[in-house]
């Protein structure tokens, strides 16, 4: 049987980890697999691994190029926050060499990965927390906040802060600070895939039990047609191509808020898989099959832990440059 060659880059990640070990399962998937770092676990869970420069030398995409024809990639799927705008910059030079790319247009990934630019755009559209970019704009709102980086991601550099005076303090702290209306309640994740035109085909709530490092470690599937709506609007507003997530916070009244847009696979987006097969359907719906979505299974949990690799010194061998 003929396999899909998709390639996933770079493979170091967490999201890049949990989509190799679900597209393995799939007898029609080819995974192949790109990093820097030669101890990236994700160069050894894939059926052939390349190191390749990092995505920010100049030699990156003569490579990748080189990866992409000599293993005839039908598909490629970004795994980096940063190489999502890079990527959808070159979609076009990628399909020329014989690949399609799981990617959104640059201006949907410019806006996401901005949260002021993503607070105006839907401000009217769905329910967000009040945000602010300047101190002197802070009005008409009660601490605590939360004061995050514009561009951040993983919880990094996000405080609470309940007062004034600890509010000027990070501000002047925080790389293109936000100050956002604190949210008290449940954090929610919502997994989704759009077909090319944009269109929502489904979306999976999971509920955040526990994270660390902004990072879900414990979770479970659950309905919300609260979240399942803020989805449509999400993408009758924005251009999203493939599969993407979002991220809610309820607010005291147990009504959730968008916090966040993601134009990438997610590292927990494996909980979803467990009740729809987020990946394949992905890789099918790019490989121009036509894809039935079935219904979504809740009641589904995960629960997360290290898992170790055993590496000999031929194992790292095994993995050449191109």
């Amino acid at each position: 049987m003929e396999k899909y060659n998709v390639l996933i880059v770079p493979a170091g990640s967490g999201m890049a980890v949990a989509a190799i070990k679900s597209l393995k399962n799939d007898e029609k998937v080819r995974v192949i697999t790109a990093d820097s770092n030669a101890l990236a676990p994700g160069l050894y869970l894939g059926d052939k691994g390349y190191l390749i420069p990092k995505f920010t030398d100049a030699n990156f995409w003569d490579k990748l190029k080189k990866i992409i024809v000599n293993e005839k990639v039908d598909l490629v799927i970004p795994a980096l926050d940063p190489l999502l705008l890079p990527m959808a910059e070159r979609k076009e030079w990628l399909e020329q060499l014989g690949t399609k790319v799981m990617i959104s247009d640059t201006e949907t990934i410019t806006i996401a990965r901005d949260k002021w630019r993503t607070y105006i755009e839907l401000k009217d559209v769905l329910p967000v927390p009040k945000s602010f970019i300047d101190l002197e704009g802070v009005r008409d709102v009660s601490f605590p906040l939360i004061i995050k980086p514009r561009d951040g991601s993983g919880s990094r550099d996000v405080y609470i802060v309940n007062s004034r005076e600890e509010l000027g303090f990070f501000y002047k702290r925080v790389r293109k600070p936000i100050i956002q209306e604190y949210l008290p309640g449940n954090e929610w994740s919502v997994d989704c895939l759009a077909d090319f035109s944009g269109k929502l085909l489904f979306c999976v709530p999971r509920l955040r039990i526990e994270t660390k490092a902004g990072i879900s470690v414990k979770g479970v599937i659950r309905k919300n047609n609260e979240l399942e709506k803020m989805a449509k609007a999400l993408t009758n507003k924005l251009k999203f191509e493939g599969i993407f997530f979002f991220q809610a916070k309820e607010d005291q009244q147990g009504s959730p808020k968008l916090t966040e847009i993601n134009p990438r696979i997610a590292g927990t987006m494996s909980l979803s898989n467990a009740s729809v097969s987020i990946y394949s359907l992905a890789v099918r719906m790019y490989m121009g099959e036509k894809i039935t979505v079935p219904e979504v299974k809740e009641g589904i949990y995960i629960t997360r832990y290290f898992e170790e690799l055993y590496l000999s010194e031929e194992d790292l061998k095994k993995v050449k440059g191109v």
